[in-house]
Parts: C-alpha cells; sequence; structure tokens
C-alpha cells in the first residue's frame, strides 16, 4: 500500500469575512455552514471553521463550493475534527489532523491528510 500526504491550509482575515457574512445574511450563512457549525458560533469561530473547510478542499483536492460535503466538529477536548457528508467516500483517507485558530485580525486553519493510493 502506498500512501501521500496533503496538506491544506488558509487564512481569513476577518473583518473581511464579517462583511462578506453581513452582506449575505441568513441564506449566505445556511449555504456555508451546517446547523451543527454555526449555532451560537461567534464570529471568530465561525472564521475559523471557514479556514477549516477551505484548508480541507485544498487538502482533499475537493471542489469547493460543496460547504456542506465538509462539516467540522470539536471532540469534548474542544480540539476540531472533520466529518463527511454521507455522499463524500473518505475510504481513501488514512489520517487526518485539523488544526484552527483565530487571534486579533485573522482565523487560520491547516489540514494534513495521509491518503491511500490504492484505496
Amino acid at each position: 500500500m502506498t500512501s501521500c500526504v496533503r496538506t491544506g491550509v488558509d487564512l481569513v482575515e476577518i473583518e473581511s469575512f464579517e462583511r462578506s457574512m453581513r452582506r449575505g445574511g441568513e441564506p449566505f450563512r445556511r449555504r456555508l455552514f451546517h446547523p451543527t457549525e454555526s449555532a451560537g458560533a461567534s464570529l471568530q469561530r465561525l472564521a475559523g471553521i471557514f479556514a477549516a473547510k477551505e484548508a480541507a478542499f485544498k487538502a482533499l483536492e475537493l471542489p469547493a463550493g460543496n460547504w456542506h460535503v465538509v462539516q467540522i466538529a470539536h471532540r469534548p477536548d474542544g480540539r476540531p475534527l472533520l466529518r463527511f457528508a454521507p455522499e463524500y467516500d473518505a475510504s481513501r483517507i488514512a489520517s487526518l489532523d485539523l488544526s484552527i485558530t483565530h487571534c486579533g485580525e485573522y482565523a487560520f486553519a491547516s489540514v494534513v491528510a495521509l491518503i491511500r493510493d490504492d484505496a
């Protein structure tokens, strides 16, 4: 079995993200986020979740725009994790790590995936 490592990163300027959220309103929010991701989430947290989705699209070579195929959840200890919609075949993913941070003006996310080439 052969594998390859893929990475994806994304940086979101929170002020710009906030403007987009205001302009798009609730329909925009529903298009980007699953209800479990956005319920009660602060703007900073949403920016981090958005960055995580973008980073996942890059690492997994998914087309951007299908925002609900990747969902960001959190373990009981607060560490983030990626979940996938049933229509996404995640069988090629051997390992997946996600990190999200936000500080001041920016939110940043990194995804490192180990992909099985023969799956």
